[in-house]
């Protein structure tokens, strides 16, 4: 009986492990980490007790955990402020999104001109730099949203 019951915890804590590794691939990244708290909590007591795995970046987790709590922190000390940085970000994602489009389109339409490769490069270009914008400002609006999420009592 006393077998099993190891058994049971060691398989326990070993299916921990696998599927705190299994949930975002080899390492997980900042981004991942900020938007998922529980499992950023997780991995940060790990760092900290030092049962650290080679697979999880010790120093992208303490940056994760000490910009999480700053925003926790700031959503604790003025709500309002912090719902209107939220609505902020969204309305930039939203601007950042029709600048991608208008991006992509006028991108499609010259590639369709029989264009110069100069002019194809300077479209890529800013068809890149605005894909880029628009993702960091949505993964931005994903993180404070979490940050809510995380902090809110029902």
């Amino acid at each position: 009986m006393t077998v099993l019951r190891n058994v049971s915890v060691l398989g326990s804590g070993l299916l921990l492990v696998l599927s705190l590794l299994g949930c975002c691939g080899e390492k997980p990244t900042y981004s991942y980490l900020m938007l998922h708290p529980t499992y950023l909590q997780q991995v940060y007591n790990q760092c900290v007790q030092q049962v650290v795995d080679p697979a999880l970046p010790c120093d992208t987790v303490m940056r994760a955990q000490a910009d999480f709590t700053d925003l926790t922190n700031q959503r604790e000390q003025d709500p309002e402020r912090f719902g209107a940085r939220v609505l902020q970000e969204q309305e930039n994602s939203i601007f950042l999104k029709s600048k991608f489009e208008a991006a992509w389109k006028a991108y499609k339409i010259v590639g369709a001109a029989n264009p110069t490769l100069e002019n194809i490069k300077t479209m890529r270009v800013a068809l890149d730099k605005s894909e880029s914008e628009y993702q960091a400002s949505a993964e931005r609006v994903k993180i404070l949203l979490a940050v809510i999420a995380a902090t809110s009592t029902v």
